[in-house]
């Protein structure tokens, strides 16, 4: 099966002529490009509309001869606040060709343009199939990316609640809860659309139903997302909670402290009253020591000793 990356008129009509399956692959064409493809593939001026303007949503139309699908993938973008962005793919679909045209890199449809030649794949199902399945497909490494985010701020979170963590989740939830969204519309287009698909005249099926692949991974990645989406939502309550034990702990330390002062503040305003026997008896080094620093340790002692002996129970 041939592949072209460019709208080689001579080419394309050569292939129409001789009935022969293509796929041609464009990333961001001009729209004079799309005009010529358009004349080319007869192509329903309300898909090339569509594909002008990108920003779609996730869709099956379905034409008198050709389907297009908005399709979308995602890839990893290495960083820690962002992990994965979506990509947007605009895949037409016909009896005697396949298209597919994108605004961004997608490594894996210019490495399937590699694979899929030396197979020489005859059914035309399988060629469709590889292309939709290698874009969803590319959902695992970023699911695989946004789960060790997760865990890399569960375990900081547990450690040290920050509130640069909150921020952190606020942001991981709302790129996972993004994907999360596309990929449920994604599944419910396709599962309407796979019919139609497989409907178009000249398009040669195979063996087995490849297209319905696509749907059960669709349905494995949704549901991925939605975890992920739970465990960030519980993971908020986790960074509350670690908190909220943390600013306790400190609480606990100030209340020992505030108990310890109370004594000390005791034992100072007795000793301050002016009794005259302890005016005319603590005169010299030993009965200060005794009276007025052993009056400090002793009961510092004994608290230090029953906060410890209770901590289990009272903290």
């Amino acid at each position: 099966m041939e592949v072209l990356t460019t709208v080689d008129e001579a080419r394309i009509r050569e292939l129409r002529r001789r009935d022969e399956f293509f796929w041609v692959d464009l990333l961001s064409p001009s729209d004079e490009a799309l005009d010529r493809l358009g004349a080319l593939l007869h192509l329903h001026p309300l898909a090339l509309e569509d594909t002008r303007e990108f920003r779609q949503r996730p869709k099956v139309d379905t034409y008198e001869d050709h389907i297009l699908l908005v399709f979308f993938t995602a890839r990893k973008t290495g960083d820690a606040a962002w992990p994965a962005v979506p990509l947007e793919v605009h895949v037409y679909v016909s009896g005697g060709f396949v298209g597919t045209i994108r605004r961004d890199q997608c490594d894996l449809l210019d490495e399937l343009h590699e694979t899929l030649v030396p197979e020489g794949a005859a059914d035309e199902e399988f060629v469709v199939y590889r292309i939709l399945d290698s874009l969803t497909d590319a959902y695992y490494p970023v699911i695989d990316a946004l789960e060790e985010q997760i865990d890399t701020l569960e375990a900081e979170v547990l450690s040290r609640p920050q509130r640069e963590h909150l921020s952190r989740i606020y942001r991981l939830k709302q790129d996972v809860h993004n994907l999360q969204r596309i990929v449920a519309g994604q599944k419910e287009q396709y599962l309407r659309g796979n019919e139609s698909i497989l409907g178009l005249a000249g398009l040669e099926k195979g063996t087995r139903p490849y297209l319905r692949d696509v749907a059960d991974h669709l349905t494995q990645v949704a549901g991925e997302f939605h975890r992920q989406t739970e465990d960030l939502m519980a993971l908020t309550g986790t960074y509350f909670n670690a908190n909220s034990d943390r600013l306790n702990a400190v609480a606990t330390r100030i209340a020992i402290a505030g108990t310890l002062f109370v004594v000390w503040t005791l034992v100072t305003g007795f000793f301050g009253q002016n009794f005259g026997w302890l005016v005319d008896h603590i005169k010299s080094i030993h009965t200060f020591l005794i009276f007025g620093v052993g009056g400090f340790v002793v009961p510092t002692v004994i608290l230090l000793t029953l906060f410890w002996v209770k901590r289990d129970d009272w903290f």
